[in-house]
Formats: C-alpha cells, sequence, structure tokens
C-alpha cells in the first residue's frame, strides 16, 4: 500500500466516526450557569423594578455603593475593603453601565451577562467579580427594601436565626508559644465553639518559623482540642503532595476536622490526589473564579468541603450555585469571608439561606468603621453564635449623614 492509499484508508474509519457524531468522541460540554434555576424568587417580585444609577462612593478606605430605582428606590452595599480600591475602573467602567436600565429582578441572569458582555470573560479573576460581588449586594438591598423582604428570604428562605462561628486568624510569623497564646485569646473573645488556625508558610512555603507546623499541631489540640472544634488552613503552603499528606497525616492524629487548602489553589488534580490519600476532608475554593472548576471538583469529589469566597467568587447568588452542587452530592459548602466591611452580613445572609452551610462560619469581626444599624433583629454575638440579618433587604442601614459626606467615584 502506497501512502496516498495508506492515509485515504486511514481517513475513512475517522470520518465516518466524525459524521456520525458518536457520542464516545464527541460529547457536548455542559455549561454550570445553564444547570441552575434561578436562585432569587421571582414569585415574590411583581413589578419590575429598573435600576436608574448603580454609583460608588469612598469615605475613610470604604466604599459604598448605591443603587437607585426609576421609582427613586434605594439599595446600599459595602464593598471588599481592600480589592475595590483596585477593582473600581472595572466598577465604574464596566459593571456599573452595564446595570443601568436593566430589571433588578433579573439579577440571577444579569450576573452571567455582563460577564460575557463585550468579551469581560476575558477579565476573569478577583478585580472582576469584587466589583461585581458589590453591585449585587446593593441590588439585592434594592429588591429587599423595595418588596419589604430580606435578602435571605429573596434567595431561598430563612433556614437560621442564629450560626454558630470559627475564628480564624494567622500568627504564621511568630513562635509557637507565642501563636499558642494569641488563638486561645481569639477563641476566648467571642467564646467560639470552633477555630482555624495557620499550618505551613503559605503559598508554597513550608514554615517561615522552622517545625512551626509539627510543634503547633498537638499543642492546639491539647489546649483547645475539648472545647472547640479545630480546622487547619495551609493556604497552598505545600508544593509536594508527600508532604501535604504527611501533614495531613498530622492533623489527623490530633483530631482536626477539616484540611484548608494544602497544595497550590490551582492544582486541581494535586488537590484531589491529597484528598483521596487522608481521612480529614480537605477544603477548598477560596481562590477560585470558575463556576466550571467547581463543577469539576464536585463532580470528581477533589475535596468534601466547597469554600467560595462571598466577595471574590463575585457574590452571593454565585456562591449559592455552588452550594447546590456541592449538597448534590452531599458536601458542605463553608464559604470563606473576607474581613472588613460588611463581609460578616454577607456571611449571615448565605448561612442563613443556605440549604448546607455547614456547622460553623468563618468570623473575622463585626465593622464598626463607619455608622449602621440593624433594620431588623439586632446583630449580636453571643456564645460563639452570631443572629442573622433578618431586616428588609441585607438587613442594615448606614447612616446617611455619613454616606453624604463620601466621595463620589466618577
Amino acid at each position: 500500500m502506497n501512502r496516498r492509499d495508506f492515509i485515504y484508508s486511514s481517513a475513512i474509519p475517522l470520518l465516518g466516526t466524525i459524521m456520525s457524531g458518536s457520542s464516545q468522541s464527541y460529547g457536548m460540554i455542559s455549561d454550570p450557569a445553564g444547570d441552575f434555576n434561578p436562585i432569587v424568587r421571582r414569585k415574590l417580585l411583581k413589578d419590575p423594578v429598573i435600576i436608574e444609577s448603580l454609583n460608588l462612593y469612598e469615605k475613610n478606605g470604604n466604599w459604598f455603593i448605591r443603587v437607585r430605582s426609576r421609582d427613586g428606590a434605594e439599595g446600599w452595599s459595602v464593598g471588599h475593603p481592600k480589592k475595590m480600591k483596585l477593582s473600581q475602573i472595572v466598577f465604574t467602567n464596566i459593571i456599573s453601565p452595564f446595570m443601568q436600565n436593566k430589571d433588578a429582578r433579573a439579577i440571577d441572569s444579569l450576573v452571567d451577562e455582563v460577564y460575557l458582555h463585550n468579551s469581560n470573560y476575558k477579565m476573569q479573576g478577583q478585580l472582576f467579580w469584587v466589583a461585581l460581588a458589590a453591585a449585587e449586594f446593593a441590588i439585592l438591598d434594592l429588591l429587599g427594601k423595595t418588596t419589604k423582604y430580606s435578602a435571605a428570604t429573596l434567595l431561598g428562605g430563612h433556614r437560621r436565626k442564629l450560626v454558630d462561628l470559627y475564628v480564624a486568624n494567622n500568627h504564621r510569623t511568630r513562635d509557637v508559644k507565642d501563636s499558642l497564646q494569641k488563638i486561645i485569646k481569639s477563641v476566648n473573645s467571642i467564646d467560639a465553639k470552633a477555630l482555624k488556625f495557620k499550618v505551613g508558610g503559605r503559598m508554597k512555603v513550608i514554615d517561615t518559623v522552622p517545625l512551626r507546623t509539627e510543634k503547633l499541631i498537638p499543642m492546639v489540640a491539647e489546649a483547645l482540642g475539648d472545647k472547640c472544634t479545630l480546622y487547619a488552613d495551609a493556604n497552598s503552603s505545600y508544593l509536594s503532595v508527600n508532604k501535604a499528606i504527611q501533614v495531613g497525616k498530622i492533623l489527623e492524629e490530633n483530631g482536626i476536622s477539616f484540611y484548608e487548602e494544602p497544595v497550590p489553589f490551582d492544582y486541581l488534580n494535586e488537590t484531589k490526589q491529597v484528598a483521596d490519600a487522608l481521612r480529614i476532608p480537605v477544603a477548598w475554593g477560596e481562590q477560585e473564579s470558575s463556576q466550571w472548576r467547581f463543577k469539576w471538583m464536585v463532580e470528581n469529589s477533589g475535596v468534601r468541603i466547597f469554600q467560595p469566597d462571598i466577595f471574590y467568587y463575585g457574590g452571593l447568588i454565585r456562591s449559592l450555585r455552588v452550594a447546590k452542587m456541592a449538597k448534590a452530592k452531599g458536601f458542605d459548602c463553608t464559604p470563606h469571608i473576607s474581613g472588613g466591611g460588611l463581609g460578616f452580613i454577607y456571611m449571615g445572609i448565605y448561612a442563613s439561606c443556605s440549604p448546607n452551610p455547614g456547622p460553623f462560619q468563618e468570623y473575622k469581626g463585626i465593622t464598626y468603621d463607619f455608622p449602621w444599624e440593624s433594620t431588623g433583629n439586632k446583630i449580636t454575638i453571643k456564645s460563639g453564635s452570631m443572629s442573622t440579618p433578618t431586616g428588609h433587604g441585607i438587613g442594615v442601614n448606614i447612616d446617611p449623614d455619613y454616606l453624604a459626606s463620601a466621595n463620589r467615584i466618577r
């Protein structure tokens, strides 16, 4: 057989496969955005709420978002205290213009449409999604205050009026004894029922203080194991899967209840290898911005606890989509939450309406940088638990006199 005849005879079976559309070789790719019914309960929103303006303000390092409807109703939110400074241009040049003249009731689809509009998907990452989250929180506040419903009611309904907390801390640069003292102090500050402490050195660094991890784990377990549920966060410390597993074994021996980001966060297969080798549940997702990658990790049981950051991942709607995916496989979705701003409020809304938030929610303090008040039940911290927002919208009002003196950004 000459070369031409060989190529022709080899191509015939392949051509037949292509023409027949064999599902074995060419399956459809599932789009996660199309896999969900709307999170927002449209039946509670009878009349259109058309967005007239969406503006950004700054005062004393805090970033305030005001959305106003054509009817003159307003919603407010507070953006990420640090990242909004970096993503303010994304907000003012991309997010705000897109949302104007849209019906706020369609916020489920709007968070997907703005991502695709004018090739905005090329900017996928924290600085895009942080700006969108800020807009979403304000729009949910507008919808709630227009209809007299809480954000949790609009997002599925209140399942919990009280959520248990875990405190998180970071003392990686301190010696073991000093670290332990500060960890105990943070637990006692709210009488926390759970604690997350840091292991490793963060982002591909094993330890900044030599052998801190190996010494600290049993010391924390001995000091607090009878009082608290204990979690450990490696923040992507271990480049070696074997080293990550070795630390995981120490955590198992000391009764730690989950192990967060053992290897670099974007090493999905390596994360799954660590999770498969350990009994301790591995947690992951704080840095993730892709809905598809969350879907892949859920479907492949890459980890057992999913942690979208409510700011970094683009808001409550996208985070609740991850929760639904995780619930279908029997996993918890306990989001990461950044400190500052109104992060504790957004965490409370999520935990109130999520079907599977896990036993404890991350807590990094209540904000007193600006004057605000609850519009429903007062937000309180008592015996390691926080009351969830119940007032209309996001459940808080910021002092209008304070906002009146904020600087409008463009």
